[in-house]
């Protein structure tokens, strides 16, 4: 379960991709000048016959709306880096407010469309006056 008041992405694949892909990108977080040290890898232990546990998601914690959009922008700059090393990374990322965005990159074409989902998801709605 994610902390309160996180900003949480999660991979699709192999035990052993994702477990690569949420390690790599808390190290990428962590190293952003603005976001060092927010990110927290959630985990879970390992298969029968596996050691060390696995990483299952990242959470970025205390994520206000100017670390939602810092987060989301270093992600982004993070998955332009990673895409051609991997074939295919499927993504889903939750704001603290339970908003999602998800999406799939198999190639340097689906970017712009990833980029322009990910800076609508950046932007916190304004609250509703009900």
């Amino acid at each position: 379960m994610a902390p309160e008041n996180a900003l949480t992405f999660t991979f699709s694949g192999t035990q052993a991709q994702v477990n690569a892909l949420n390690r790599d990108l808390a190290e990428w977080i962590d190293a952003t000048d603005q976001l060092g040290g927010r990110a927290s890898l959630r985990t879970a232990p390992p298969v029968p016959g596996e050691q060390g546990d696995v990483a299952t998601a990242v959470d970025i914690v205390n994520a206000s709306a100017a670390v939602v959009a810092a987060a989301t922008n270093a992600f982004f700059l993070w998955l332009q880096q990673r895409r051609s090393a991997h074939r295919r990374i499927e993504f889903e990322a939750v704001r603290p407010d339970g908003t999602r965005v998800s999406g799939t990159v198999d190639d340097e074409a689906q970017l712009p469309a990833v980029m322009a989902r990910l800076a609508a998801f950046a932007v916190a709605p304004p609250d509703a006056d009900e």
